[in-house]
């Protein structure tokens, strides 16, 4: 999959509403920009969707743990 990629995140905000984030990312770094920014941990994640198809949850799991195997704390 190529950048620039259109991202649609549903999260639980702090007082557990289900909010969302639709935007374009050019990198992983903007989307770990964008997850910090926001809060937006593995666990208060509802749904992921990149250029308009689910992503799955096993791919998020994959995602988290490289990220803080990084060291990025997201």
């Amino acid at each position: 999959m190529g950048y620039p990629l259109w991202i649609r995140l549903e999260y639980r905000n702090d007082v557990g509403r289900i909010v969302g984030f639709t935007g374009s990312i050019q990198s992983e770094a903007a989307l770990i920009e964008i997850l910090e920014r926001y809060e937006i941990t593995r666990e208060r994640l509802v749904s992921v969707e990149i250029n308009g198809k689910s992503y799955s949850p096993a791919k998020l799991d994959s995602f988290f743990q490289k990220a803080q195997i990084e060291g990025e704390e997201v």
